[in-house]
């Protein structure tokens, strides 16, 4: 888009030298139009649209989504905080969509001049603010009370180096995406009376550090659809985790809790890195996606799930056990992404792991599709593709992902083809792990 500004302007100029008539389309468009197609620019390159003509002189004051990023910005510090403030003071647009401000690291704001800005959005009916303040060694900031107040506010997103310090007077009606990354809280009470005046949110991201100010946390939401909580530090041990969100449909937890709890009946799709105990699995009963880390696995695998159809799980040949009885508890599955973890005890030397005589009922009835990546010479990941081509009677596809050091491997890769296959219909695919480009042999 800014070479599209850079090439109008540079065609006017020339055209004005050969004494050439223009016919400009694009300046007959309404100034609806034109506002939005500038909407999708960077706020310094929809100003720099002013200099095209008299008609568009002052059309970039209209322009109802604003974007600052200290890293577009060539200058001082103070001459960035300037130029926001002058386009502040010159904007137009009496409802703003989106309200970006992005610092980088080694630079800073102070409070005065951040409240001044949200101020400004908040007063033009802002529906999506984004607030990132990656600073680098200094203290957070605290936010203006109105913005916790804004009635048209539908998104906010707010990252790194902000302090949370809330009055009980929260009302954020309209706000259905919330993402809180990398903050510091007065308390856990701040923490709960921003979630309690959010009375539609339906999207929650929380991206918690170390001693950011909250020990128990407490996710109370009766509109939650989706949420996602993660660690910035996997050392970082937080007491608990209780979670009552009724509908509830999809949850990502990457963090380090001693136990967690989530009471939901509407949980469809999971995906769980978690060291912790979870003491009520039951919300996980009608799940229809799950994806467990290598560190969850075992804490699922004697749970049964009926309508789970799809399983993605990232472990080694050491945990083969917790995997077939998850799938024993699976009978529905039809697709198993596998991600080989090979332990380093087995590096370099023979593995003879295998799996029960007893094939689970999803492996010989339902599986049509497995997806295997970190595929390496070694016996058990053989062993592993071998019993389900040998067990799998409705498999179609097989996709294998490899570094190219498989590709020498041309015997095993031709015992592997030739083995006995439960199902005709199967094809097995080889992909590259690091470009994911197909090869054949």
């Amino acid at each position: 888009m800014a070479d599209l500004v850079q090439r109008l302007s540079k065609k006017r100029s020339v055209e004005k030298e050969k004494g050439q008539k223009h016919i400009d389309q694009l300046s007959n468009l309404p100034d609806s139009i034109i506002c939005h197609i500038l909407s999708f620019l960077p706020t310094k390159l929809s100003v720099a649209t002013g200099t095209l003509s008299k008609r568009w002189k002052h059309l970039w004051t209209a322009v109802p989504v604003l974007s600052f990023s200290s890293a577009e910005f060539i200058g001082t510090l103070g001459s960035f905080v300037d130029s926001i403030g002058k386009f502040l003071t010159n904007c137009q647009a009496q409802n703003v969509y989106q309200f970006t401000i992005d610092f980088k690291p080694f630079l800073e704001v102070d409070e005065e001049n951040l409240g001044t800005w949200v101020a400004a959005a908040v007063e033009r009916n802002v529906q999506e603010l984004k607030l990132s303040l990656n600073f680098s060694h200094v203290p957070t900031v605290r936010l203006p009370g109105r913005l916790f107040a804004c009635r048209t506010l539908v998104s906010l997103k707010l990252i790194d180096n902000i302090f949370i310090d809330l009055p009980e007077n929260v009302c954020l009606q309209s706000l259905r995406t919330l993402q809180l990354e990398r903050l510091h809280y007065a308390n856990e009470g701040s923490f709960n009376i921003l979630l309690s005046g959010c009375p539609v949110l339906e999207d929650l991201v929380v991206w918690r550090i170390l001693d950011d100010g909250i020990l128990d946390m407490v996710i109370n939401i009766a509109s939650l659809k989706r949420l996602n909580l993660r660690n910035s530090n996997y050392e970082a041990n937080h007491h608990g985790l209780l979670i009552i969100a009724p509908l509830l449909e999809r949850i990502e937890l990457s963090q380090n809790v001693l136990d967690f709890q989530i009471d939901s009946s509407s949980l469809v799709e999971a995906i769980i890195n978690i060291h912790g105990t979870c003491d009520s699995i039951e919300a996980f009963d009608n799940l229809e996606f799950l994806s467990l880390s290598q560190y969850a696995l075992h804490g699922m695998a004697f749970h049964e799930f009926h309508n789970l159809v799809c399983l993605e799980t990232t472990t080694s040949c050491a945990q083969w056990d917790d995997l077939e009885e998850l799938l024993h508890g699976s009978n529905n599955l039809k697709t198993l992404v596998y991600h080989i973890e090979v332990p380093i005890l087995h590096r370099g030397h023979m593995c003879d792991k295998s799996f029960s005589k007893t094939v689970p009922v999803c492996v010989s009835a339902s599986l049509k599709a497995l997806k295997l990546t970190g595929f390496i010479n070694q016996n058990c990941n053989w062993t592993f593709i071998q019993y389900m081509l040998k067990n799998a009677k409705f498999l179609e596809e097989v996709k294998i992902r490899t570094s190219s050091m498989l590709k020498k491997r041309r015997r095993h890769i031709r015992n592997m083809l030739n083995c006995p296959r439960a199902s005709t219909e199967c094809q097995i695919r080889f992909f590259l792990d690091s470009t994911g480009e197909e090869y054949r042999f």
